[in-house]
């Protein structure tokens, strides 16, 4: 039996190594998904999904970071305005100033926890994605 397999193989032989080419090509293009070293953390390996989840997770933490930025220049120019008003000799009435710099701080830090709480939400949804991706990639 095994002579006639054999024989089976060397008159089929270039059939036979498609074949298995075929077939291990198969299994690869089915089985495994593309990955990439991750950006942020080069010592693993993501697919798709988990890059677009890094992407979105670093892109929050950047529009967080521009947002204080915005914020903190808003309350420098308002600082500069102030003084350029006791600069020229105009009255400055320390109550209304008292008053606006309160404002700001309370816009910001009523801002502040808003912003904290959306990104904490979507930190938390992109952690989820995270794990769903990882359990199905290992799955």
């Amino acid at each position: 039996m095994i002579d006639k397999i054999k024989k089976m193989f060397r008159h089929n032989q270039f059939l036979t190594v498609a074949l298995v080419v075929c077939l291990s090509l198969g299994v690869y293009l089915v089985g495994c998904d593309s990955t990439v070293r991750s950006p942020v953390n080069p010592e693993i390996k993501v697919n798709r999904v988990e890059l677009d989840a890094e992407r979105a997770h670093t892109l929050a933490k950047f529009k967080f970071a521009y947002e204080d930025l915005t914020k903190q220049d808003i309350f420098k120019q308002k600082l500069f305005e102030i003084g350029l008003v006791a600069a020229q000799g105009g009255t400055v009435n320390p109550l209304g100033v008292g008053v606006s710099l309160l404002g700001i701080l309370g816009i910001g830090a009523i801002g502040n926890g808003v912003k904290k709480d959306s990104l904490i939400k979507s930190l938390q949804n992109t952690n989820k994605e995270l794990m769903n991706a990882q359990s199905k990639t290992n799955v």
